[in-house]
């Protein structure tokens, strides 16, 4: 079996509304940044007619990472084996190593390839990818809630009370604001009582000294855990807010490959990791992440937030294989997100009851429509 051709498809989803909380610098960046959805999907197809799909995680500019894998990896991966994933993998992150290149849009890019090599195998093989990774412990996984973004405390009261009765016993809120935060909190452990997990997101809005005067004031409310207190290159600063709060520090979203993870961990930044597979490498790279951390004893979350199909397929199967004393959950991005529901033809997550079911299927049991993913195509 030989790769006969390799795709990058740059995806955008205009929105109203800021999708995410902390912004610095807002009023200049309205309309620029964190102005809607965007997603690099890749399709790589083989000479047998089988093909697999994976997802580059984009926040902005999808074209930067579909222009490195057409123009510098395609060629690469034309004629290869797709089975050999680790040395195509190896490959394709040592054609820019040297250069400085271990971090940004070039490892997100090698996370789409990376996934959908993954798919062809299990396509290949005829079983889901969590058999080629070692076996699922359990065939559904915990998942969360996520994200409540900024508002007025009943509106924040109100959303928290309608998930429950979807059936989420796990929350997050994005903070970041001040006092507003703890009204809000304060709001709901009142009336969700403490039956229900909340956590709390700063979407790096503090600094250390401001991070530790908030995060002591929501350990009044037992969160689950206290997520990107400070910017994620700030390891020292992580150092500093874990050591000093006793709610359970949350970070690694934005970090990249199994390098800054070894920082992270060696130094004890975090107390818990999580790891987005459409950043970090792709499902090879995650593996590799999720080992160092049983060997650190660090719970893992895993990450999804805005991302599509892609990164959400990839991410079912990798969560049950985990160590079940160390996995925590699974996020499930509520706010709807047409790169993710409106370009499938089935259903990737079945929620019920504070659980998603883990997908059977061969390979990422994920089935892209692509005539219904041309409308939100970025011209280049």
């Amino acid at each position: 079996m030989k790769i006969t051709r390799v795709e990058a498809f740059p995806l955008a989803a205009p929105r109203k509304e800021n999708l995410s909380g902390h912004l610095p610098y807002e009023e200049h960046l309205a309309g620029i940044a964190r102005a809607g959805y965007y997603s690099t999907l890749v399709k790589i197809t083989t000479d047998e007619g089988v093909f697999g799909w994976g997802e580059s995680i984009a926040r902005e500019v999808p074209e930067a990472s579909a222009a490195i894998i057409e123009r510098l990896f395609r060629p690469l991966l034309l004629n290869q084996d797709p089975l050999d994933v680790e040395v195509l993998w190896e490959r394709m992150l040592h054609t820019l190593r040297t250069r400085g290149h271990s971090e940004g849009f070039f490892i997100e890019a090698i996370s789409g390839v990376d996934i959908a090599l993954w798919d062809i195998a299990g396509k290949h093989f005829g079983v889901p990818v969590y058999k080629l990774l070692g076996g699922a412990h359990e065939k559904r996984v915990k998942a969360y809630a996520s994200s409540i973004l900024y508002g007025k405390t009943k509106a924040i009261v109100d959303t928290a009370t309608k998930l429950v009765e979807a059936g989420h016993d796990q929350i997050k809120i994005k903070v970041g604001r001040g006092e507003e935060d703890v009204e809000a909190l304060k709001a709901m452990r009142d009336a969700l009582g403490y039956g229900v997990d909340i956590m709390v997101d700063a979407n790096s809005a503090f600094n250390v000294a401001s991070a530790i005067r908030w995060g002591r004031k929501y350990e009044k409310y037992e969160c689950m855990w206290f997520e990107e207190p400070v910017p994620p290159d700030d390891i020292r600063g992580y150092v500093s807010v874990a050591r000093a709060l006793d709610i359970p520090v949350c970070g690694s979203e934005g970090l990249f490959g199994r390098y800054n993870y070894r920082d992270l961990m060696t130094q004890g930044a975090v107390d818990i990791i999580q790891p987005d597979i459409a950043r970090v490498g792709g499902i090879s790279e995650a593996r590799k992440i999720t080992a160092m951390a049983s060997a650190f004893d660090i719970p893992i979350t895993l990450h999804v937030g805005l991302s599509g199909p892609g990164c959400r397929a990839a991410t079912l199967q990798l969560a049950p294989v985990l160590p079940r004393e160390l996995f925590l959950n699974y996020e499930i991005y509520f706010l709807p997100n047409p790169l993710h529901t409106d370009i499938i033809d089935r259903q990737i997550e079945t929620f019920d009851k504070g659980y998603l079911e883990v997908p059977d299927g061969p390979g990422l049991n994920l089935e892209i429509n692509q005539n219904k993913m041309a409308k939100f195509l970025v011209r280049r």
